[in-house]
């Protein structure tokens, strides 16, 4: 078992034994709080359990809450296991300002007799239940607990995630393991900071409130993050305004402007559905709810993998080989009219000649390039001779170059040079295999090459930089579209899940 896990094991085992342990000690007492109209004579307060054999009564005093209201605390203990009531009877005395006839101000006391009966259960380790407000003494830190178990996990699949980049393994895998490290890192953040800037909160804070609390993370992370991911947005519909410019008028050069109006669509919707939400019936209510639920959830989910795709595409270029390699895998592109590379294919077959000079230098040895690529009905030659031409023009010998020329797409790129580069050697899997291409073209290699079981690694040439927002949304898209069975699935359930906590606390 790797190191992480049994960190991760253990960590998660010490936490939820320290918070027993912590419930055990913590919660068998209990303050029960009163809220007063003005002030109250603690001495004349009269506190009565029904089984002191299950509840003794102890302090009684007047307290302040938030420095708006005062508050009558009773503290209570267990003594055993069972049911039991507290009743407390006591004068509310406060000061009502009153102007006679005359206009003269006067101060008038008023008592108001108030009689509590409190309902609590006290569970077999001394924990007291207060069944009348669904609390116990620290209910708070269970929302405490949860973010320290997804720190433990974040911790874990942050290990992870860094193993796959060290290791070259980039993948789709590895972009759903960032986008959960993305949305459990943001929720417990907001968990965290709306936790201690409301500590005098969650001293009242029963069960339904803590459901509350966990139904709106969606909701609060997709306010909280509108504002980057809307400007995020503007940028790719600049960015998609030189695409069209430079490359035409096409669907898929229109991502950026197409995510804008998802998002603000999205937030729009959540938006009118909480002003609107009170204003209908029911059965519309419920409707309202399980939408909301669906469109958060959907937002949230999207972006936190659109997040990790980006982050894993930029991570794939700024990958560096760190050991020989025994063939380098040219990816093809167009050429030019009178046959030699276009600027961007020369940058990919540029980046691998670089490589193998620096490979000679620092490890003594020799690579093979396998330019791939076929003859498109407006090409004179093909793009795997092309590049042969110029491979050859500096100065790489003619046996050191495989030509694939039947490729018309990157996955048979990678397929028909992977039956190459076993013609030559006679099995590629003992083989350390590279790839050279467009930056923003380096992560579909990665994942169209895991299709065909080849362990390759990438080298990134640089191309110009509008070229990228459109290349990160369309992996994005690809990602969806692979696995569309396994993402309907957990969208599914998550919106069953929080529809499921609204429902709860709304009946």
């Amino acid at each position: 078992m790797k190191k992480r896990y049994i960190f991760c094991i253990s960590a998660i085992a010490l936490i939820v034994v320290g918070y027993f342990i912590f419930l055990c000690t913590y919660s068998n007492k209990y303050t029960i709080s009163l809220f007063l109209n003005g002030t109250v004579d603690v001495n004349a307060v009269s506190v009565e359990c029904s089984d002191e054999n299950v509840i003794k009564a102890g302090d009684i005093r007047q307290g302040n809450f938030d420095g708006l209201l005062n508050t009558l605390e009773i503290d209570i203990s267990s003594a055993g296991r069972g049911d039991s009531f507290v009743k407390v009877s006591f004068d509310d005395v406060c000061d009502s300002k009153i102007t006679d006839d005359n206009g003269t101000p006067h101060t008038r006391h008023i008592t108001k007799h108030e009689d509590y009966e409190i309902a609590v259960h006290v569970l077999p380790f001394g924990m007291i239940w207060c069944t009348e407000y669904d609390d116990f003494n620290g209910l708070w830190t269970i929302k405490l607990l949860a973010d320290a178990l997804m720190i433990v996990l974040i911790i874990t699949f942050s290990f992870s995630f860094l193993e796959k980049y060290r290791e070259g393994r980039f993948s789709y895998s590895m972009v759903s393991l960032g986008g959960i490290i993305v949305f459990m890192t943001v929720t417990v953040y907001f968990s965290l900071y709306f936790m201690f800037s409301e500590m005098e909160y969650n001293k009242i804070a029963g069960i339904k409130s803590i459901l509350y609390s966990v139904s709106q993370i969606n909701s609060v992370f997709a306010n909280m993050t509108f504002i980057p991911f809307f400007l995020f947005c503007v940028a790719l519909s600049i960015s998609n305004i030189q695409l069209v410019r430079h490359e035409g008028f096409r669907i898929f050069n229109l991502l950026g402007f197409m995510l804008g109006i998802f998002a603000v669509a999205g937030i729009f919707l959540m938006y009118y559905i909480g002003n609107e939400y009170y204003r209908h019936s029911d059965t519309e209510q419920i409707l309202m709810v399980v939408i909301n639920s669906a469109v958060s959830f959907i937002f949230c989910y999207i972006e936190c993998l659109l997040v990790s795709t980006i982050l894993c595409a930029v991570m794939s270029t700024k990958y560096r080989i760190r050991q020989p390699v025994d063939y380098i895998i040219i990816l093809g592109c167009a050429i030019r009219s009178d046959g030699s590379p276009t600027p961007i294919l020369r940058g990919r077959i540029d980046r691998a000649i670089a490589f193998g000079k620096e490979q000679s230098e620092k490890w003594e040895k020799t690579v093979k390039y396998v330019p791939s690529g076929g003859q498109g009905s407006d090409e004179v030659i093909s793009e795997a001779e092309s590049m042969k031409r110029y491979l050859m023009e500096q100065g790489i010998p003619e046996d050191h170059i495989l030509k694939e020329d039947k490729a018309v797409n990157t996955y048979q790129n990678f397929s028909f040079s992977k039956k190459v580069i076993e013609e030559d050697t006679g099995d590629a899997q003992d083989k350390t295999v590279a790839f050279s291409t467009t930056n923003y073209h380096v992560f579909r290699g990665y994942i169209l090459s895991k299709k065909l079981g080849m362990n390759v690694r990438g080298l990134s040439a640089r191309t110009k930089h509008y070229f990228y927002p459109n290349a990160f949304l369309r992996e994005f898209i690809g990602l969806l579209a692979e696995q569309k069975k396994r993402h309907i699935f957990f969208i599914l359930l998550g919106i069953v899940f929080f529809a499921s906590l609204y429902l709860i606390i709304m009946f």
